[in-house]
């Protein structure tokens, strides 16, 4: 199976029908706008995309239809249809088909596909999900036990979605590669976070934090998440940077009154005041590995008691794919001296 890549032309003089499924959150649509991207700049190929199922995300997070309109590719070759009826899986000999899916082949969308096509499979390319797309059946079966589902449904599901991965998967269109010399960005796939970039640029003298929903998955009490947050704060402030909260997509920004704001549905990754900040810290996310991977951004990994199970439960390629672009995380205690630092290397860079 190819790594990356096409997956095989397209004749110019033919249409390829595009079923896209497991849809969660606005990075998706980057990572699957990314791949359209490819397929009609390498040779010219007319789609016809199917959107079937906005899958629901965590808490507030909730993508929209306009949304899909607004992050998929704009061009005259793009069909988009938010509504696919039956007639969209029925095989027809001038469209060839692809199963386009976020994290894994979505199995129930694969045999439907199956059935339609009379046995015959639809070509299959995985774009990224996130940091977990680059875990194994453990760290998957860690998340979704997260999310809840009793003991033995995340086991079934965590091993089905592992197994389809490696069975079914022709294409993994992902936004890091591993090579011989380590973990490479995807020009590629990068592009399209560039391109999507929108917003003001940060004020000077500004830290971001990227905030997780961690009392809602049971990780650490709101009541300490907070502690945390005002140590973070003080750290800040004896650096000379003034802390602004940049609350998940799924979390309620009213938990965090008293705290300075940048509240918005972007993915941090796009949202130029983060990008643009004099620093960003986090613990360990996707979207504090984009920001250092593909804008630059300086980021600081911080730690503490409540997350060290989250960081034990890491994958050894996804501590690794950390370990590449962003430094070794530090206690709270430490992030003030740290801060000075990239300071002191910005002034004399």
């Amino acid at each position: 199976m190819a790594a990356h890549g096409p997956g095989g032309a397209t004749p110019a003089d033919r249409t390829l029908r595009v079923t896209l499924t497991g849809v969660r959150s606005l990075t998706h649509l980057v990572y699957a706008a990314s791949y359209l991207r490819h397929l009609l700049d390498a040779d010219g190929t007319a789609l016809e995309v199917g959107l079937v199922g906005l899958a629901p995300g965590l808490g507030r997070a909730v993508v929209t239809p306009e949304d899909v309109r607004a992050y998929l590719p704009s061009d005259d070759r793009l069909a988009l249809d938010l509504d696919v009826s039956e007639e969209h899986f029925l095989v027809r000999p001038d469209r060839e088909r692809l199963l386009l899916s976020i994290g894994a082949p979505g199995l129930r969308v694969w045999s439907r596909m199956v059935r339609a096509g009379r046995g015959r499979p639809p070509r299959v390319v995985v774009v990224d999900e996130g940091i977990g797309s680059y875990g194994d059946v453990r760290t998957r079966l860690a998340a979704y036990r997260r999310e809840g589902g009793g003991r033995a449904w995340p086991v079934v599901r965590a091993s089905a979605v592992a197994s389809g991965n490696r069975i079914l998967t022709d294409v993994h269109w992902s936004l890091y590669r591993s090579t011989r010399a380590g973990w490479i960005v995807d020009r590629e796939v990068a592009a399209e976070f560039a391109r999507r970039l929108e917003g003001p640029a940060s004020p000077a003298g500004v830290a971001v934090y990227l905030t997780q929903p961690w009392p809602e998955v049971g990780i650490m009490a709101e009541s300490d998440y907070l502690a945390h947050l005002d140590a973070v704060r003080e750290q800040c402030a004896s650096a000379g940077l003034r802390l602004v909260l940049r609350p998940h997509p799924s979390e309620d920004p009213d938990r965090y009154r008293g705290h300075d704001l940048l509240a918005s549905r972007l993915p941090a990754e796009l949202d130029a005041s983060v990008v643009t900040a004099a620093a960003v810290v986090g613990a360990n996310s996707t979207a504090l590995l984009n920001l250092a991977a593909v804008h630059g951004t300086r980021c600081v990994r911080v730690t503490a008691e409540d997350l060290r199970p989250l960081e034990r439960a890491l994958g050894a390629r996804q501590r690794s794919l950390l370990d590449t672009f962003l430094p070794p995380a530090i206690e709270v205690d430490r992030l003030g001296d740290r801060l000075r630092e990239l300071r002191d290397e910005g002034a004399a860079g």
